[in-house]
């Protein structure tokens, strides 16, 4: 009568006391290097979850919360071309009435700090006209 369970100590030999030497070791490499991967996987996601814990809890402001104005004026008639935040101003160029101008305005209390005309540069005159 031939014993087959795994717990008993009556049991056959299984199938890895059937192995070569050489094939234990390539088995054992694997699962090493396996192992290895896994800790190298984990430790990336536990990066990961840091990271997104760290950016939740932190006291700095939005970038949002510097810009308190609701509304900007502009001229009636105006064509915005561009509106660009920068630390605590707004600079917008816009268009009105064929005049291109540039208008740097405080992103808190939306008072005009600067307004610039945009215009178009001369042509140069020392350059010589091209022969016919």
């Amino acid at each position: 009568m031939s014993n087959k369970d795994s717990f008993s100590n009556n049991s056959e030999p299984d199938q890895t006391s059937e192995m070569s030497d050489e094939a234990r070791m390539v088995i054992g490499k694997a699962r090493r290097s396996f192992g290895f991967s896994m800790s190298i996987m984990i430790l990336g996601f536990m990066a990961i979850v840091l990271a997104l814990v760290y950016r939740a809890t932190r006291d700095e402001q939005s970038a949002a919360s510097r810009f308190t104005l609701e509304e900007v004026v502009l001229p009636a008639g105006s064509l915005v071309r561009t509106m660009v935040p920068f630390d605590d101003l707004i600079a917008i160029t816009f268009e009105n009435s064929g005049q291109v101008t540039m208008r740097m305005i405080n992103s808190a209390t939306g008072e005009v700090l600067r307004e610039i005309q945009v215009v178009e540069e001369p042509a140069d005159q020392t350059t010589p006209a091209t022969e016919r």
